[in-house]
């Protein structure tokens, strides 16, 4: 054998302590990797199953609020569409049929205004523009 191969075979003083025989014959140094795997496995498993709550701004609190009730009306409006109708239907058609129903009321809501114009304190017109799909 030449040198190099009797200094790689020397057991290094300083870290015999890992290759001491411990318990069930395993060593040190397998005890710590086993150790160390099973907290990683327990911080993984926990991190993929429990959802963080992630802190986020009032602004972003209130438009995922107004985005949901935007959903829940168009959800609404999208089941007064007959199925039959709905064959052919995607989502521009969709917002098209709900927004042509829509600007109907509106008409028959601005001409009973015009024959009474005591309604127009009940009732409240929201008006749409620019609308780009």
């Amino acid at each position: 054998m030449s040198d190099e191969d009797q200094d790689f075979l020397e057991v290094n003083p300083d870290s015999t302590w890992l290759e001491k025989t411990t318990i069930g014959g395993f060593r040190v140094w397998h005890i710590i990797a086993i150790c160390l795997g099973i907290i990683m496995s327990i911080i993984i498993m926990v991190c993929c199953c429990v959802r963080f709550r992630i802190p986020r701004t009032k602004q972003e609190i209130e438009a995922d609020y107004q985005r949901k009730q935007i959903t829940k009306k168009f959800r609404e409006k999208l089941q007064q569409i007959k199925n039959s109708e709905m064959d052919d239907m995607d989502l521009q058609k969709a917002i098209e049929y709900i927004l042509s129903n829509y600007l109907i009321k509106q008409c028959n809501s601005v001409e009973s205004l015009d024959k009474d114009p005591n309604k127009l304190k009940n009732n409240h017109i929201s008006v749409i523009d620019n609308i780009k799909v």
